[in-house]
């Protein structure tokens, strides 16, 4: 009892420890760096694939443990479904009590709520909330992230996560037109060894602008081109082979 006691206590004063047992496995220096900030603004540019999911939904059970709100908002149903899904996962590795539990509304005994909402819902507003995590940020359109962001109390906390989708909007702004109260956070997925293999797999699979954008997080290009980037690497890449055989 007293172990456990104790472990408890070690994780609300380093959420690293509680992430950890969450996924089994020791954290990652950019996961660490996100759990422990304090900043009341994050903006998060991740590869794909890297774990960013599971630091929002340890994040979401921290402030639930307080008795806070906690309002996560993501482009489509499925993937605020999916972020639900995955702190319900993890629940039941903690001392808190569900209460009622749907596939996006979690109620939890001390009062603390988890809502999970697409971008898109018309329901999106009315809420006060200790905690907004906007998922895959870069995807959700700026008219629905004004409306989300006041809701947010004064002393709450706001992360954005995602990965890059161009050079315009709110999301790439946060990169692009850096605010000093605003704690900014890029992980490329070829600076983490655990994904070595996928990175290698990707370069090939992918064409060089896909593999830039969505494993090297570049901020690539913005707004609709007249050309497509990846059909003109194609056609360099064509032309160079063209040259070489009749050589």
């Amino acid at each position: 009892m007293l172990d456990d006691w104790l472990l408890s206590l070690e994780e609300r004063l380093d959420p690293v420890l509680l992430f950890e047992r969450f996924v089994g496995n020791s954290a990652d220096g950019w996961q660490a760096r996100i759990l422990r900030s304090s900043a009341a603004t994050m903006a998060l540019r991740v590869c794909r694939q890297a774990g960013k999911s599971c630091c929002l939904a340890t994040l979401a059970i921290v402030e639930m443990r307080k008795g806070g709100t906690v309002l996560v908002i993501c482009p489509a149903e499925r993937q605020a479904k999916e972020l639900a899904r995955k702190v319900r996962e993890y629940l039941p590795m903690t001392d808190l009590v569900v209460e009622r539990s749907t596939q996006t509304e979690i109620e939890v005994a001390n009062g603390a709520r988890l809502i999970c909402v697409p971008s898109t819902g018309a329901t999106i507003r009315g809420y006060t909330v200790d905690l907004l995590l906007i998922d895959e940020a870069a995807f959700c359109d700026d008219d629905s992230l004004i409306a989300v962001l006041p809701m947010v109390k004064d002393c709450g906390r706001t992360v954005f996560a995602s990965t890059p989708a161009g050079r315009t909007g709110m999301f790439a702004s946060l990169f692009l037109e850096p605010k000093p109260e605003v704690e900014r956070i890029v992980v490329k997925g070829t600076e983490i060894p655990r994904l070595a293999a996928r990175v290698e797999r990707l370069r090939v699979a992918l064409p060089p602008t896909k593999f830039r954008q969505e494993v090297e997080v570049e901020m690539l290009g913005g707004g609709e081109n007249y050309f497509d980037i990846a059909a003109i690497e194609r056609a360099v890449c064509d032309r160079k082979a063209l040259e070489l055989c009749l050589t």
